[in-house]
């Protein structure tokens, strides 16, 4: 059986893909069930944030456990040019990203944002 090889921009695209969707379900199910608002938390990704990393410098700009909330939003503003990953989430260059957290769960996943290379998100009760 061939083996297929997935691109990198491809992978990317789902991701962004998938995190868009994310928002527009957090913020129709906001709109139904009118439940108070959560604490907002926000991480601005500074210009030239990939040329430190690509330089081998320690950028950490987030730490690698953060924990939300039911109903608390995380805000990512990608300043960079290009384009940055935490978790589940793929920020675009020049893009803000917003999501609500609606449910109790806990992700890991890579995060190009510190030197660990990898973020667990945890979402508790309110």
């Amino acid at each position: 059986m061939p083996v297929v090889e997935r691109s990198p921009r491809l992978a990317l695209g789902l991701y962004g893909l998938a995190a868009v969707l994310m928002v527009v379900a957090s913020v129709g199910l906001s709109q139904i069930i009118g439940q108070p608002e959560g604490e907002e938390t926000i991480i601005v990704i500074p210009v030239g944030t990939a040329q430190r990393l690509t330089a081998g410098e320690d950028v950490e700009l987030i730490p690698a456990d953060l924990r939300f909330r039911l109903r608390d939003r995380l805000v990512v503003v990608n300043n960079d040019v290009s384009p940055h990953q935490v978790g589940p989430l793929v920020v675009a260059p020049g893009q803000r990203l917003e999501t609500r957290f609606r449910e109790a769960a806990t992700v890991e996943g890579f995060c190009s944002l510190h030197a660990g290379g990898q973020i667990t998100i945890h979402v508790g009760g309110a």
